[in-house]
């Protein structure tokens, strides 16, 4: 979940240096994520069937009157892996 105002622009979700969401676009092919909010107050995201393999590092980008922020933040899974084939 990303915090925004009236001042933002542009907003994004990144995972790495892989766009997930810029807005209301879907960039990622993965079916598991998707957007919950693009409001005024609130842009945020949801993983479903979180695994190990998405632990790591997300940020969200906002664009305020020309001047760029973001909100890192470090998901951390703890389960087992899936057995995949």
């Amino acid at each position: 979940r990303c915090s925004v105002d009236n001042r933002v622009t542009r907003v994004a979700w990144l995972n790495r240096s892989s766009i997930l969401y810029a807005g209301n676009d879907k960039w990622c092919l993965d079916p598991r994520v998707v957007l919950l909010a693009n409001t005024k107050t609130q842009y945020s995201i949801q993983i479903q069937d979180v695994d190990v393999y998405d632990e790591g590092p997300y940020t969200c980008s906002v664009q305020t009157d020309n001047h760029p922020k973001t909100s890192r933040v470090h998901l951390i899974v703890q389960g087992k892996r899936k057995r995949k084939g």
